[in-house]
């Protein structure tokens, strides 16, 4: 008798870019760029997708943007409808504030590098934020201002 096994290609043994991202959630030495080519990788969300409440966390590449985070105690986000969304819910005692001086914002259908996925806009900020799925529980952000150079890369999870 002879056995016969399935020829399987390189990419068989690749991993996902979901699997790839999450591995980026624990490598302290992870860069913008490694970042930004496993996030065009990722699925694309529709808005309605992210409607609810979200922690976040920071992917640490360096940029000064992550430390104003950090010093306003960013927590997450809040999507209570595509119209309307708190961009930036912070920790106050132990519990989720809305950050009111950032104001409001929405979600659209942007396309962002070739993908058309969820994206939050800032009513008052010249800001947007792109988001890719992960898992059912998790979706990756990528920031992008006319104030700043470079990208900002967050998860959020639920």
């Amino acid at each position: 008798m002879t056995i016969q096994f399935p020829i399987l290609s390189f990419d068989y043994f690749q991993q996902s870019p979901a699997k790839k991202f999450i591995s980026l959630t624990k490598d302290p030495r992870a860069t913008s760029g490694k970042i930004d080519t496993v996030f065009d990788g990722l699925k694309p969300l529709q808005p309605d997708d992210l409607i609810g409440e979200w922690n976040g966390y920071i992917l640490a590449t360096g940029h000064p943007f992550e430390e104003k985070l950090d010093t306003l105690n960013w927590f997450g986000n809040t999507f209570y409808s595509t119209d309307d969304v708190v961009p930036l819910v912070v920790a106050q005692n132990g519990e989720r504030v809305p950050f009111e001086d950032w104001g409001r914002a929405s979600l659209r259908e942007i396309k962002y590098h070739g993908v058309v996925s969820a994206a939050l806009v800032y009513d008052e900020r010249p800001m947007m934020v792109y988001y890719r799925a992960v898992q059912h529980n998790m979706v990756a952000g990528c920031i992008e201002s006319k104030e700043w150079q470079g990208k900002v890369y967050f998860y959020l999870t639920r």
